[in-house]
């Protein structure tokens, strides 16, 4: 099935048109990407912190439901930023069955962690989030700062309360993000 999809477009790489040819590029690209996927998942688990990091960013350009459990498990590794590289690939693919686990880590210790976290949050659409998101503006500023860029990436009026507290911080860098994040919110009007 899959050696037959990746036959058919390598004959399709060398059609007239440039942008069928660069279409089925893009598809071989992926869809080589899915046959190393055991692979790329055996490196996730493995005891090299590089080649771990780079496993979990790698999974990020492969369709399939497999990439989901190896990502959630190693949200939950030792190293801080094995587990910021899985919030990471898990928010670009913003799956709704991964959104618990994310908001579930939000109880890690490593505000790089947390800040990878809440950027990837930021990429789900749930009328949940701005809460989860506002409550962590707080005293980090790395932390308070994805939060705030989280909520305007959402663009949910929900975000609007948190983003006008955030104006009041004493912090420039907050009531900076938090004027460029206001202007990305949804309007009801």
């Amino acid at each position: 099935m899959l050696t037959d999809r990746i036959k058919a477009l390598k004959q399709v790489l060398h059609d007239p048109d440039p942008q069928v040819r660069e279409a089925a590029a893009d598809s071989l690209d992926r869809l080589e990407g899915l046959r190393s996927l055991p692979e790329l998942i055996e490196l996730l688990a493995g005891n090299d912190r590089r080649a771990r990091i780079a496993a979990a960013y790698a999974l990020a350009k492969i369709r399939s439901n497999q990439v989901y459990l190896p990502l959630l498990q190693a949200l939950k590794a030792e190293d801080p930023d094995l587990r910021a590289a899985a919030a990471s690939v898990l928010g670009d693919k913003h799956h709704p069955k991964t959104l618990g686990a994310l908001v579930k880590a939000l109880n890690d210790p490593e505000p790089g962690v947390i800040a990878a976290i809440a950027t990837a949050l930021g990429q789900f659409q749930d009328l949940r989030l701005p809460k989860v998101l506002g409550s962590l503006i707080g005293d980090n500023e790395q932390v308070s700062l994805a939060a705030i860029n989280a909520l305007g990436e959402m663009g949910l009026e929900a975000g609007e309360g948190f983003l006008l507290f955030a104006l009041q911080d004493q912090r420039a860098a907050l009531r900076r993000q938090a004027a460029r994040a206001l202007a990305l919110l949804q309007t009801g009007e």
